[in-house]
């Protein structure tokens, strides 16, 4: 089962966000860095939800982005931004810092699980690929596009690396990424991708 670090320094919202996640994930609570960081280096921690805006600099993304970097330098694990920062300067720097999504509160629990559910899949993706020999999956973002081309780009990046791997062979592509078909040959479509481009880019 995921061990997910629930990082809020709002006990209400954290609360809330635990009572919804426990339903199908072991949850570890933090209201600070300190203690974020402590629950990294005691327990095996597979996937974090951090808030922007923690004492003692609640106003700004500054502790955030801290454990931000942290946790990506020291654990690899995927992180989602979930926070009251509602500037996209601070999204685009979480994301550009390595953060896999960015939430801005408040947010339904339907919107949490399914990025949580993306994050996980787009881990065991890199893995597997991993294990298959290919390089990590790079996301190239742009500073000033916004933060739906950026998540675009990630997604773009990640089937264009599967498609690649299995030559293009559909149905071997949707099996490695977890989705259906239908929904790969959606996203081809909309990204353009063909074999010929592929195989002229290997």
């Amino acid at each position: 089962m995921e061990t997910i670090l629930l990082t809020e320094d709002d006990a209400a919202l954290r609360g809330q966000i635990r009572f919804a996640l426990e339903e199908r994930f072991e949850v570890r609570e933090a209201e600070n860095v300190l203690k974020a960081v402590h629950v990294l280096n005691s327990e095996n921690i597979t996937l974090a939800v951090l808030d922007l805006g923690l004492p003692p600099h609640e106003d700004t993304p500054e502790e955030g982005l801290r454990l931000l970097h942290y946790i990506l330098e020291n654990f690899g694990i995927k992180v989602i931004i979930l926070t009251g920062q509602k500037t996209e300067t601070a999204a685009l720097e979480s994301i550009k810092s390595g953060a896999f999504d960015y939430l801005v509160k408040p947010v339904s629990m339907e919107q949490l699980m399914f990025s949580i559910d993306r994050a996980i899949l787009f881990r065991d993706t890199e893995q597997e690929l991993s294990k298959q020999g290919t390089a990590k999956v790079s996301f190239g973002i742009e500073v000033g596009k916004g933060l739906q081309p950026a998540r675009e780009e990630a997604e773009k990046n990640v089937i264009l690396t599967v498609l690649k791997n299995t030559n293009f062979n559909v149905y071997k592509s949707a099996k490695l990424l977890g989705v259906k078909r239908e929904s790969l040959y959606y996203f081809i479509k909309k990204f353009g991708f063909k074999r010929e481009d592929i195989d002229a880019d290997s």
